[in-house]
């Protein structure tokens, strides 16, 4: 009797079984030739997406090997069977020799029952924490990559990888088909698990067929990086749907005799593994929404017979198109047939070319003005500041992302200096060809030569030279240098300029000492300003100009080293000084007419009062009472100014009453004489 936990089998014959243990084991060799084809054409192309499709063609390899150990198992346990039925209907002494056989009978029957319940779950649960563990690193190593567009790059042929991702997809279709059609035998049923995983790495390897495809007719890597994160979201819902699926499994209840349905048996990718469901599935969902039998319809049963000539014509279409091309105003288009270049680049306007892919267009902006950045920040921080502060800058941030060019120093010529800079060099195709055929990446090849011009411009010029005219005259010397290495190397590019947007010496601690040293210096030209102008405030007040000032310093100093010598000479230093003190109208000419007019009017007060004194003392000894009374009076006249006098001789009634008025001193002393 069979196990109550073992499925029902339709059959007792174990070729049936071992049919199956073949097609697993067929299907274990097709996921490892999958699997070795993926892993090739991810080192061939060095793609993250690529890589990410390899590790998810990883992941159906314990589905088949799991798979065809079952159905060995089963191959075993019914020819065990089949002995021991056979034995039972022979005598009894015949069958009491082969009593063992029933114990192998129970040990195999054993063995399937613990790889239904135990080795399909385990499997299930491993493939599903692998496809989540995997498909959650790879998002994660590709969004914190510190530039996300690692996972874009593509060194292979986009035209090569499209047949490579083209044949890997028609494989993994066509072999999850066949395999599929073994799983409509009861017995088989187990099989559709694999099928339905072989049909994930088909839509994986369709996934990244239409990256390649893409890049193939953009030329634009981009879609690679996109791929980069939809493949791992691939495995994270394929692990999601395993994980869930075997949670709510366990707490299914057992059929007995019923055949198990593994949790790695994918229900969505089922719809890829038969067709027919889906259809069947849209024609019910239809039917319940409308009230209408729709597989039932005459549009459904000619839409279904002209599935097949709408393909082919669309097909054909798609490929009449791809042999029109339309060359944009501002572009030039190259035909590559089979990838090497064929003809004269197409001027704007509409072409005619084989289909792809026999024959594909390039277009390349050759009306556009190009540019290309060579920068001490690789990051990229600098550029996207509104502004350096050197006081501001950090030191953390100049030790990450920094190549500082090499500069002479500055004063000294001994040594090295360092400085940051970014060069911007805008160019245009001249060429076509040329630009094509002469470097395998001309953008790459002239980002070089700019590199090497300018680290040979700024190891040529010294550190103040740099920060000062440097930084406007370096952009015209750079574009020639840069043109006249481009022509050398036969790029077919014309720069149409070059300049030098940031130069400043290296940031952090480097940088503020920087800026202390321009402080210094610059208060050390201040305070000589300042002195010089204030010595010419005082030459100027001094001697009115400073010309004037400088002479009579020379002058003067030139009479004091003639001292003591040529009588002659120092008289004429002297009338020199004269003359040019003469001709000075600041503080000194002041000083000097002052102390003359000051010299002669003290000359002549003196001299007026000496003849006054001579006269004063001939009238003395002409008269000397005379001169003593009029000398009285013009004193007490004086003191007695602007003031009324009465003088009164003798008693007030004898002696009679002179009334003079002393403010007039001639006619009060003409009226006392008188008297």
């Amino acid at each position: 009797m069979p196990s109550a936990s073992l499925p029902t089998s339709s059959s007792s014959d174990p070729l049936v079984y071992r049919r199956a243990t073949t097609a697993a084991c067929v299907g274990l060799g097709i996921q490892l030739v999958l699997l070795v084809a993926t892993g090739l054409a991810a080192l061939w192309a060095d793609s993250q997406a690529i890589y990410a499709a390899t590790w998810h063609m990883l992941g159906g390899l314990p589905i088949w090997i799991i798979l065809a150990l079952l159905y060995h198992q089963h191959e075993r346990e019914r020819a065990q069977r089949l002995a021991a039925e056979k034995l039972a209907a022979e005598p009894h002494a015949t069958a009491a020799i082969f009593a063992d056989l029933t114990d192998d009978l129970d040990a195999a029957r054993t063995r399937l029952e613990r790889l239904y319940r135990y080795g399909l779950q385990i499997v299930s649960l491993l493939v599903a924490v692998y496809l989540l563990a995997a498909g959650c690193g790879l998002v994660y190593t590709h969004v914190s990559a510190p530039d996300t567009a690692a996972g874009a790059s593509l060194q292979a042929n986009p035209v090569g990888l499209l047949f490579v991702m083209a044949a890997i997809a028609f494989v993994a279709f066509i072999s999850g088909r066949w395999l599929s059609g073994y799983a409509r035998q009861r017995d088989w049923q187990l099989l559709r698990g694999g099928a339905s995983y072989l049909m994930s790495c088909f839509v994986v390897a369709a996934l990244l067929f239409v990256g390649a495809v893409a890049v193939a007719l953009t030329n634009d890597t981009r879609f690679f990086g996109w791929m980069a994160l939809v493949i791992p979201a691939v495995m994270i819902l394929v692990g999601i749907e395993i994980l869930l699926t075997s949670l709510l499994e366990s707490y299914r209840p057992r059929v007995p005799g019923a055949m198990p349905r593994p949790a790695f048996d994918s229900r969505m990718l089922g719809l890829l593994t038969a067709p027919g469901s889906l259809g069947s599935v849209v024609a019910d969902l239809i039917s319940y929404q409308f009230g209408v039998e729709v597989s039932g319809s005459w549009l459904y049963q000619l839409l279904g017979s002209a599935v097949t000539p709408l393909t082919l014509f669309g097909a054909a279409m798609l490929l009449g198109l791809s042999c029109v091309t339309i060359v944009a105003p501002d572009e030039r288009g190259v035909v590559l047939r089979w990838g090497e270049m064929r003809g004269e680049p197409l001027v704007p306007g509409m072409h005619l070319k084989w289909p792809w892919p026999v024959e594909a267009v390039e277009m390349h902006p050759v009306g556009q003005v190009q540019e290309i950045v060579v920068s001490s920040d690789l990051t990229g921080k600098s550029r996207d500041a509104q502004a350096i502060l050197w006081t501001n800058d950090s030191d953390r941030d100049s030790m990450l992302g920094q190549e500082d060019f090499l500069a002479a120093p500055a004063e000294t010529g001994e040594g090295v200096a360092l400085v940051s800079a970014d060069v911007i060099v805008q160019y245009t195709v001249a060429d076509l060809k040329r630009f094509l055929i002469g470097s395998a990446d001309p953008r790459r090849a002239l980002s070089l030569i700019a590199q090497r011009e300018a680290s040979r411009f700024f190891a040529t010029h010294d550190l103040d030279t740099l920060l000062g005219r440097g930084r406007t005259t370096g952009g015209p010397l750079l574009a020639q240098a840069i043109q006249a290495e481009a022509d050398r190397m036969g790029l077919g590019v014309h720069v149409t300029g070059a300049a030098i947007t940031s130069l400043h010496p290296p940031i952090g601690s480097v940088s503020r000492a920087f800026h202390a040293q321009i402080g210094a210096v610059q208060d050390r030209e201040t305070r000589i300003q300042a002195a010089r102008r204030e010595a010419v405030e005082q030459l100027a007040s001094v001697a009115g100009s400073v010309e004037l000032a400088r002479r009579l310093d020379s002058v003067i100093r030139g009479l004091d080293g003639l001292r003591g010598g040529d009588p002659a000479k120092i008289a004429a230093a002297e009338v020199e000084i004269d003359t040019l003190l003469t001709e000075a109208r600041g503080e000194a000419a002041e000083l000097l007419h002052a102390a003359r007019a000051y010299r002669w009017s003290r000359a002549v007060g003196e001299r007026a009062d000496g003849e006054r004194f001579a006269g004063e003392l001939l009238a003395f000894e002409a008269s000397p009472d005379y001169y003593r009374s009029r000398r009285f009076l013009e004193v007490l006249a004086a003191g007695l100014a602007d003031r009324r006098k009465f003088v009164i001789a003798g008693d007030a009634g004898d002696t009679p009453v002179f009334r003079m008025d002393f403010s007039d001193p001639a006619s009060a002393i003409d009226t006392l004489l008188t008297e």
